[in-house]
């Protein structure tokens, strides 16, 4: 309180205070001043407060060190006697030398006298001294710009931004503080305290604090948490895969894997110092292998070589999770056999090359079924089932060789971002000399497939470099946008985005099998109904059930599900829904998700006034839904559901606007904001800017949308609208996109001129007069004379002259 009221009495004698220049005369910290500035700030308007940003010049750490003892060329001299020194003892015990000797010689100070540096003149002035000395004590402006910036080149002087307050007195100014109360307390108001108290104002308008951005699972994580509920759906059981390290016999012996083979080397596989060996193998199992390698049995001839125990007993990083299937299936073999199916993920290792599809460490999916008279037609069966569990249907299965499965079969998946296939498993029937050695029945056969988990995650999250999957180059985006699994359940459906679109043609079908499939539920209702002597309204089912079958064949969805984030919300919405209501019965809601904790009061009445819309009797229903999904710019963008069962969604403003444009069209025949049949010009044009606007303004970064504005307002100093000289669909996303991002009040001239422009309904058909054939309310007025349900009520026919074009947002 002394360092505020100490400012209050400064200001009081003087109109203005700069913080910095009080600090350095008060010898007070700066920051305590800003401090107490900030506090007086708080009090209401006792000071009015701006602030600046002050240049200034400081010394460095060499440079005090000048300002102290003086400069490296006077040292020197101060050093020199008469006699002189040699530039070898120079050089040796004087600091900075070089630059000493050569700043004393440019002055004239001293001179080279063969090889010794002599006195040239008898005394000298150290004016860099002087220099710094000013520069330390804040009277940098006495020294001149040219020595200053010749010091900055030395490092001896440095230039530093501060950033200051300019303080003046407020308009309720005072030296008197009276100290404000933040809390009301239950003491205050029974002692009635409270009557003499000054209590510091709420700020009601302070938002709350931001959702804090929680921890998910790495995709990785989730992925394999979906492969393992896939594995036991299908009857699977997991088997134990805690030992990293594995001994040579387990991983490559058991496994009818010759001891010579390639994939043996240091060079792929990673050897275990210490301990180097295993500590026992079962010594009857282990015989039986021995002589199947060394001989042959079961049929076969074996390798013909010296099998060694002391290769088979070398600890490694296991090269793959079969070493632990090796190890059940010769368990399985001991316990008596029965039909089983065993499962694994877990991690594994190899002295691979790292690119865009190998790791050294990376996780390994398998799958055994050990039963009697198993096939190669089975094992195709198993693993084309579990891959379309998973969502990768597009395989392709190649003829392999593997040491120990005979047949052996590699599975490629199709990767649409390298547009490639990639190998993404491996499978096969296990050798007889790798089953009989472990007591197996002859009847009974093992087959195995294993697959990577990091490369059907590449395929799915659309990935094409694998180590953006998984080491240092993964980005956190990656792990919050994906905050669940995105095993794509609806695969088969038509998907909305960059590399598909979604028909009106599609949305119809669809809607029509689910009618379909509703009418015979009702069919069978009905007869279930008649036997129990039920009688049910039959003449309002079907006239329900024609009611939406009329509408599907006219074009028009019933139910338009609409989810908006509050932060960005769809103002072209607003104004697309006055257009659908001059033509047609149009119900209207809005509901909150839970994800939404508020909303302001203007969002709540973003529709307007709801209480007297009813569903009944209306031919669209439009419900907008508030919801958050996340914080990237995708996560941002409205989605519209058909159906609320619908699995399709329509992403993005410019495409919910497409849609609701053709929606229109149904009643009042080619619209005139969209789509023009006479001009196929203008519909690529309104094209072209729809997905402009969605791509580098909804999308783009803070340079790439003031490049797209500054090529807007350039087109529009010869055009009356973006998409030329009619208004459009363009004009009204481009609109509600400046406005989300509240760019309109400081936008380029030619931006602001067009978005004050009024236009009408009456007025956008009226321009389009030239372009359409049929008049758009010629085809309303057909419309309703064949479907009294289609006619609009006459206070909407009444409002064709509402403003259309100024959008009425909150």
């Amino acid at each position: 309180m002394e360092v505020q009221q100490q400012i209050l009495y400064f200001l009081d004698k003087c109109d203005t205070l700069y913080s910095h220049q009080y600090a350095t005369s008060t010898k007070l910290d700066h920051q305590k001043i800003v401090g107490a500035i900030k506090s007086l700030e708080s009090l209401g308007n006792i000071i009015s407060v701006r602030q600046a940003t002050h240049k200034s010049w400081e010394c460095t750490e060499e440079g005090v060190d000048i300002a102290s003892n003086g400069s490296h060329e006077v040292r020197l001299f101060k050093s020199l006697p008469a006699e002189g020194r040699t530039v070898s003892d120079i050089k040796t015990n004087f600091p900075n030398s070089n630059f000493a000797m050569g700043a004393a010689m440019k002055n004239k100070w001293v001179k080279k006298d063969g090889e010794k540096i002599i006195p040239a003149v008898s005394a000298i002035e150290d004016e860099v001294q002087v220099h710094l000395k000013a520069i330390l004590s804040g009277a940098a402006d006495t020294v001149s710009d040219k020595i200053k910036t010749e010091y900055k080149k030395r490092k001896l002087i440095k230039q530093v931004d501060l950033t200051v307050f300019v303080v003046k007195k407020g308009t309720e100014f005072t030296t008197s503080i009276v100290k404000q109360d933040t809390e009301l307390t239950k003491e205050m108001i029974e002692s009635g305290q409270w009557k003499d108290k000054t209590f510091k104002p709420f700020n009601f308008k302070a938002k709350g604090r931001v959702e804090l951005r929680v921890g998910h699972l790495h995709p990785l994580l989730q992925l394999r948490s979906e492969f393992r509920k896939i594995f036991l759906e299908m009857g699977f059981t997991e088997m134990p895969t805690n030992n990293y390290v594995e001994s040579a016999f387990w991983n490559f012996d058991a496994l009818f894997q010759p001891q010579q083979h390639p994939a043996r080397d240091a060079q792929d596989t990673f050897y275990v110092a210490d301990p180097a060996t295993t500590i026992e193998v079962p010594e009857d199992y282990l015989q039986r292998v021995k002589k199947t390698h060394s001989t042959g049995g079961y049929g076969s001839i074996g390798y013909q070589y010296d099998w060694k125990r002391d290769e088979a007993y070398k600890n490694l990083l296991r090269t793959h999770t079969t070493a632990v299937s090796a190890r059940m299936l010769y368990k399985l073999a001991q316990d008596g056999f029965k039909p089983a199916k065993y499962f694994s993920i877990d991690r594994v290792f190899r002295n691979e090359t790292l690119d865009a599809t190998h790791l050294a460490e990376f996780q390994q999916v398998e799958g055994v079924v050990a039963d009697y008279n198993f096939s190669v037609k089975n094992l195709m069966g198993v693993i084309g089932e579990f891959y379309r569990k998973i969502g990768l249907s597009n395989l392709r299965f190649k003829p392999a060789f593997n040491p120990y499965t005979e047949p052996s079969m590699e599975v490629f998946g199709f990767h649409e971002g390298l547009k490639k296939w990639v190998e993404i498993g491996n499978s096969g029937l296990f050798r007889p000399e790798m089953l009989r050695p472990m007591g197996l029945p002859e009847n009974v056969f093992v087959c195995g497939f294993g697959l990577s988990l990091e490369r059907p995650a590449m395929i799915m999250f659309g990935i094409n470099n694998i180590r953006e999957l998984v080491g240092p180059r993964v980005k956190m985006e990656l792990i919050y946008d994906n905050p669940v699994c995105t095993i794509n359940k609806f695969k088969d459906q038509p998907k909305v985005g960059t590399n598909s679109s979604l028909t009106m043609e599609s949305l119809t079908t669809r809607q029509e099998l689910i009618i379909e499939k509703l009418s015979a539920l009702q069919v069978k209702v009905a007869n279930i109904a008649c036997k129990m002597g039920v009688t049910l309204q039959d003449s309002l089912t079907a006239t329900t059930t024609a009611s939406l079958t009329s509408g599907l064949k006219a074009g028009i969805v019933h139910d338009v599900v609409v989810h908006a984030d509050p932060r960005r919300p769809p103002y072209s919405l607003h104004a697309l829904y006055n257009a659908l209501s001059l033509t047609t019965t149009v119900c209207r809601r809005v509901h909150r998700h839970s994800s939404v904790k508020e909303i302001s009061e203007k969002l709540l009445q973003f529709w307007g006034n709801i209480d007297n819309d009813n569903r009944r009797g209306s031919v669209v229903c439009l419900t907008l839904v508030w919801r958050q999904t996340g914080d990237s710019s995708a996560a941002l963008l409205p989605t519209l559901y058909v159906n609320p069962i619908a699995a399709s969604q329509i992403v993005g403003e410019h495409n919910i606007g497409r849609y609701l444009t053709r929606l229109t069209d149904v009643v009042t025949g080619p619209s005139s904001l969209y789509e023009s049949p006479s001009s196929p010009v203008f519909m690529t044009r309104v094209d072209e800017m729809l997905e402009q606007c969605h791509a580098r303004l909804m999308l783009g970064t803070n340079k790439e949308q003031a490049c797209f504005l500054r090529e807007v307002d350039a087109s529009l100093a010869k055009e009356s609208f973006v998409a030329g000289s009619n208004f459009s669909l363009a004009d009204l996303v481009l609109l509600s996109g400046l406005i989300q991002f509240r760019m309109l009040e400081s936008s380029l001239p030619n931006v602001q001129k067009w978005s004050l422009q009024e236009l009408t309904l009456q007025e956008v058909q009226e321009a389009h007069s030239s372009i359409e054939q049929r008049d758009p309310f010629e085809i309303l007025e057909h419309v309703n004379e064949t479907d009294t349900a289609l006619q609009p009520p006459k206070q909407q026919q009444q409002q064709s002259n509402c403003t259309l074009w100024r959008l009425s947002y909150p």
